[in-house]
């Protein structure tokens, strides 16, 4: 597996943070500290383009959701975008997108933030 890239996008009051590789038990703290990092300095929309992301594990979901409902308790929210049909099939399986919101491309995500 590859190591997760993440690459931040500022776009007005939105955070949108392109994830490149896999993100498992070894890669997720480098996502969890760039989410963190963005609470911290009280940016609460963020959006995740997983278009180049292969592999996500459910601990890596059920942190996802946990960051998501922080946010959602500051007016704002965590949204993902670009799902791969595999990544999909695993968030569906496991029931993640009924909490998580999700999009086929980041200029909905963007407006369904406005």
């Amino acid at each position: 597996m590859r190591e997760c890239v993440i690459t931040r996008e500022q776009k007005d009051h939105l955070d949108i943070l392109h994830l490149d590789g896999s993100l498992d038990a070894y890669s997720f703290p480098k996502l969890e500290s760039a989410l963190n990092e963005l609470r911290e300095t009280k940016r609460h929309h963020v959006i995740l383009d997983c278009a180049s992301l292969d592999y996500i594990s459910s601990a890596a979901l059920g942190a996802l959701i946990g960051f998501a409902r922080r946010s959602r308790e500051q007016k704002g929210d965590l949204k993902l975008a670009r799902l791969s049909p595999k990544i999909f099939n695993i968030v569906e399986l496991l029931g993640f997108h009924k909490i998580l919101d999700i999009f086929s491309d980041i200029d909905q995500a963007i407006r369904k933030f406005a």
